[in-house]
């Protein structure tokens, strides 16, 4: 890999998270990377880890604990949020705007993992109620069966 990487280590105490940027394009003139770049770095592989380890529960098979994962997804897009104000549009590189890419990329796989989740948790609810109520049904109030078919 020829870019450097910047590590940011993460607040709760996790190994640092390498941002594959150059940070040579955002560099003041004394060689400095602006804080706001690196608050943009930092909530785009912030926001990466949480959807990630979102997607590996859900592939696994593993039931994600969602409160937790909603809370750090909201929490990391309004740190994105308020990261993206600071930097001016005109100035993003092509660089922060291929890891932008990316992360739209890796949404859209968890976005679709999710819909599967919750369509087959719609199904099993469905089958469920439908169970129930066949269970507790004397058949009184049911609508009446048909044993014709209509001519198509």
């Amino acid at each position: 890999m020829d870019e450097p990487l910047a590590a940011i280590a993460p607040a709760d105490g996790a190994a640092p998270t390498a941002l594959p940027v150059s940070l040579d394009l955002w560099s003041n003139p004394d060689g400095t990377t602006p804080i706001e770049v690196l608050a943009l770095l930092k909530a785009i592989a912030r926001l990466e880890q949480v959807v990630d380890q979102e997607t590996q529960s859900l592939r696994a098979g593993e039931a994600p604990a969602f409160e937790d994962l909603n809370y750090r997804k909201s929490h990391g897009l309004l740190e994105l949020t308020r990261a993206m104000r600071l930097v001016d549009p005109q100035s993003i590189g092509d660089d922060i705007r291929d890891r932008l890419e990316s992360f739209r990329d890796q949404l859209e796989r968890n976005r679709l993992l999710l819909k599967t989740h919750l369509d087959a948790t719609r199904e099993i609810s469905a089958i469920l109620t439908a169970a129930i109520r066949d269970a507790e049904s004397d058949g009184t109030y049911a609508p009446p069966q048909r044993m014709w078919t209509l001519p198509q």
